[in-house]
């Protein structure tokens, strides 16, 4: 059996992505020990997943991870993150450019004082993150379309998204949450689609990849447009949105990925309703025949939940629907020797597998 705890060698290139259960976080070791975490989920206990993977391989997180990245605050994406800022406090902090901007903060702010029921929002996440980036005197750095937001030795980590117009229309939806005098207590809603999710483009020598965050169909056709963007072709793929269709444009696939790239996706389930369904799962396999589901459909059943009678009320009036999903710890290692003709190396760990069995139940 494969131990998850084998660190990978001083010149391995590594991707590997945690999920689902309680969120998705991508964990990335760019070569001469120096690790990236980009968004966070957590583990049964509360600890945030990627935090446990690089202890679990021996390593102090304060002195190899290098750059933690949150690609949005949706809350399967930001699960964890203030602990994980915490502990990585050596490491450099980047999100969208819009999330630090006064106007949203503000309405944040608001929100979280007097009408916002904060479960599940990410919000409450994002103000931690940013009151312990303040106690330490330490300021994010701002992702925004076609900014290099981390270079060492042979690694470059660019942002693809949001662009410019992208980031007006949010501020502007933002404008519109500042709760007036009186106006009840609701959850502050996603941001859909999700237009100010951070892309981003990995290149490690002559190895390149692409993490595609939860951006949207309009976010990619932005960068598709872009003439300022990094070239190239990427051989990993971090699929968008859970595999969904609202997130596909077929000529990401053409322009920015090889020929059957190595891609990995995290699944998702809410409402009875899971991604990806059938009709994603074929259209990526059609793609691609090296794609990987860090879960499988079977481990995303709801299980019963059992409140009590009042918080019951808490929640119905505070307009939020919860579940409890079976924890899955399944993962998605990919691994490559940079300065190599080798391929990726794929591990599966726990629950996850080749898409092409995400729907069998073992």
């Amino acid at each position: 059996m494969t131990d998850i705890d084998a660190p990978p060698g001083s010149n391995e290139f590594e991707l590997t992505l945690f999920g689902p259960g309680y969120g998705e976080s991508v964990v990335l070791h760019v070569g001469a020990g120096i690790w990236v975490i980009v968004d966070s989920c957590i583990d049964a206990q509360g600890t945030p997943r990627a935090l446990r993977y690089v202890r679990g391989l021996g390593l102090d997180p304060a002195q190899a991870v290098k750059l933690v990245v949150a690609t949005h605050w949706h809350d399967d994406h930001i699960r964890g993150m203030a602990r994980l800022i915490e502990a990585c406090d050596k490491a450099k902090f980047c999100c969208a450019a819009a999330l630090c901007q006064e106007e949203f903060l503000s309405a944040i702010g608001a929100l979280e004082r007097r009408h916002l029921s904060v479960t599940g929002s990410g919000a409450r996440e994002l103000h931690d993150v940013f009151t312990r980036l303040a106690k330490a005197g330490s300021k994010p750095t701002h992702a925004i379309a076609n900014r290099r937001i981390f270079t060492s030795g042979k690694c470059e980590i660019w942002s693809l998204s949001p662009g410019d117009a992208t980031f007006e229309r949010f501020l502007r939806v933002i404008g519109g949450l500042r709760p007036s005098a009186g106006q009840a207590k609701r959850r502050l809603r996603d941001l859909s689609p999700n237009e100010i999710a951070v892309a981003l483009w990995i290149v490690v020598d002559d190895v390149a990849v692409l993490l595609g965050s939860d951006l949207e169909k309009r976010g990619w056709v932005e960068i598709l447009r872009s003439a300022e963007r990094p070239k190239g072709a990427s051989s990993a793929f971090k699929i968008p949105h859970h595999g969904s269709a609202n997130a596909d444009v077929p000529e990401v696939w053409k322009r920015m990925l090889d020929a059957e790239p190595f891609a990995v996706l995290t699944p998702w389930r809410r409402g009875g309703h899971t991604l990806p369904d059938r009709g994603d799962v074929r259209r990526v396999l059609s793609n691609t025949r090296n794609a990987y589901a860090s879960a499988r459909s079977a481990s995303l059943q709801r299980a019963p939940v059992r409140r009590d009678g009042m918080v019951d009320r808490t929640i119905r009036e505070s307009g939020v629907k919860l579940q409890r999903l079976a924890m899955s710890p399944g993962a998605v290692r990919l691994r490559k020797p940079v300065g190599t003709r080798a391929h990726w190396s794929v591990e599966t760990f726990d629950a996850a597998c080749h898409l092409s069995d995400f729907f069998t139940s073992k």
